[in-house]
């Protein structure tokens, strides 16, 4: 566990390092809120107000740039760079490496959580209902879910030149179709069902309460990332590292 512990504070000193990833990663996702909360401030959807319906959507786009985004991203640079293959020469295993990033995604994600939330109540009137242990086991399949996303996605992917490209293609679309923004009921019947087959879609009804689909969604969430840990499995970790 000290190794696991001193791993992540490596982990949260190279991020910090990074102030594209800083930025994009933790603050991007406050503007986006700020920008799109000021200029609906008076609209609803539903019988909420619209600030309420966003910030479920932002906490989604939060912890897929974290846990999705960062851990393909990042994986791949590092193997290229010779990183992973250094670190197979010292006593750190691979279990404490992938762990620390996981946590350190998740400590990103909790940061992001709190910020996002203390600026929602303050400047926007949210009212924060339901249950928070619930809430924060909704925050740790997710986490855990694109995560698992995110090593698959590196195992597949050759060079650092199209890891990007290559996650932004997933991450994107999911933005704009699996509703953090607006409801997906609005949307053509096409994309609907698209949407119902992405693993967004299912954080957000999770994280905004929809009561009906929450058990399918946990479910489908935990599958999602239990099939990613065995397809990034059979890519041979080893070689990542």
């Amino acid at each position: 566990m000290k190794v696991l512990y001193r791993q992540l504070e490596v982990e949260l000193r190279l991020f910090l390092r990074n102030k594209q990833e800083v930025f994009f990663t933790a603050l991007f996702p406050l503007l986006m809120m700020s920008l799109f909360g000021y200029l609906n401030r008076e609209a609803s959807v539903g019988d909420v107000s619209y600030v309420a319906f966003l910030l479920p959507g932002i906490i989604g786009m939060s912890v897929m740039a974290a846990a999705f985004l960062n851990m393909s991203t990042t994986l791949v640079r590092q193997r290229d760079d010779g990183i992973l293959k250094r670190l197979r020469g010292t006593p750190l295993q691979a279990w404490a490496l992938l762990g620390a990033k996981v946590l350190a995604a998740g400590t990103v994600i909790l940061f992001q959580v709190l910020l996002l939330t203390g600026v929602g109540v303050l400047f926007f009137g949210v009212e924060v209902a339901g249950s928070v242990p619930w809430f924060l086991a909704t925050l740790l399949v997710g986490t855990f879910a694109f995560t698992a996303m995110g090593l698959a996605l590196a195992s597949l992917i050759n060079n650092a030149d199209t890891a990007s490209a290559a996650a932004h293609a997933i991450y994107l679309p999911m933005l704009f179709i699996c509703g953090p923004f607006f409801p997906v009921d609005v949307m053509p019947r096409l994309l609907q069902h698209v949407a119902s087959v992405l693993p967004l879609t299912y954080f957000l009804n999770l994280t905004s309460g929809a009561t009906i689909i929450l058990v399918a969604g946990a479910a489908y969430l935990l599958s999602l990332a239990v099939k990613s840990l065995v397809r990034s499995a059979h890519a041979s970790l080893s070689e990542t590292m």
